[in-house]
């Protein structure tokens, strides 16, 4: 069916439907970098004059949010440099990584990688193997998450970096939202919003301009300005809790445009009434930021090394 745009007539490539409206190619575009640029600004993500590291991961998501940050960087005021975290997962990382070296390079981006391979001693297929052995006591994907939140926020200090920028969309922040409530982790859903306040010296504040725009968007979006990402997935997904989360809450979507919206609000609502945790502290061990003695990242570092010895 040749649907028209709502706004101009012409042929339309996306449906929003939570607005009701089809637009074409150019008003989709128009439509999308506002809402970007207008989170920016609203939220007051960025100061003028400071460095911005983008994480990248080589998926479309990072890697629209650094096209559209390099291609606004004059406007917004900052400069940016991109940071990818190799974890070391074969036959995923190294296609990812490509791209994203490739889009960094066309955009004129300084590219900054980390591994886990350089920076802890192992990669995450090693740390995966040795956590099959003692019963998989860690997912993978927590593993994952806590040294790649660790390295990122590392690169961005040593870059000099004011904001460390991710690509977690509405999609990502509903599922997250639901994975917390679920485990009763009210700590992340009080902290976790489109922006973080610096709350420890060596902790750079986040800050998420696609937060309230939704996956397929993001999506059409790449798909509109060439930007592709290899169709290759982390072996790993199958163990996350997310992945059940992501589909169910899709097939709800399919019958109510706004759900994810509206779960977006009830986490907006709840997160000002949740204790937040206590203050921030400095790690005994690395002296990075820690809501403990010792942080998350050196307990699971030295857990892995331990199995990783005993050999």
């Amino acid at each position: 069916m040749n649907v028209k745009c709502s706004l101009c007539g012409r042929r339309a490539v996306i449906r929003i439907g939570y607005a009701g409206v089809h637009l074409c190619e150019e008003h989709f575009s128009s439509y999308f970098e506002r809402r970007f640029l207008e989170a920016t600004r609203l939220l007051r993500m960025f100061e003028r004059g400071e460095r911005v590291a983008v994480a990248v991961s080589g998926g479309k998501d990072s890697l629209t949010l650094l096209y559209l940050m390099s291609k606004h960087a004059d406007a917004l005021g900052v400069e940016v440099v991109a940071v990818l975290v190799d974890e070391g997962i074969r036959g995923y990382r190294e296609e990812k990584a490509r791209a994203a070296e490739a889009y960094a390079k066309r955009w004129g981006v300084e590219l900054v990688v980390k591994s886990f391979r350089e920076e802890l001693g192992f990669t995450l297929d090693e740390a995966v193997s040795a956590l099959m052995e003692d019963g998989l006591r860690y997912k993978p994907c927590t593993v994952c998450g806590v040294f790649r939140r660790y390295l990122l926020n590392r690169a961005a200090l040593e870059l000099g970096a004011g904001k460390l920028a991710t690509a977690h969309n509405l999609d990502d922040e509903a599922q997250a939202f639901l994975m917390n409530a679920l485990q009763a982790n009210l700590p992340s859903i009080a902290r976790e919003g489109p922006r973080s306040e610096r709350v420890h010296e060596k902790l750079v504040p986040r800050v998420k301009p696609f937060y309230f725009i939704p996956e397929k968007e993001v999506l059409t979006y790449a798909l509109l300005h060439g930007i592709e990402s290899p169709p290759v997935e982390c072996p790993y997904i199958v163990y996350s809790l997310r992945h059940p989360l992501r589909r169910w809450l899709n097939e709800v979507a399919e019958r109510d445009p706004s759900v994810k919206h509206r779960v977006i609000a009830l986490k907006n609502a709840l997160a000002p009434l949740l204790d937040r945790g206590g203050p921030f502290r400095s790690c005994r061990v690395c002296g990075m930021p820690s809501s403990g003695e010792v942080c998350k990242a050196c307990q699971l570092r030295q857990y892995i090394e331990r199995i990783l010895a005993s050999r």
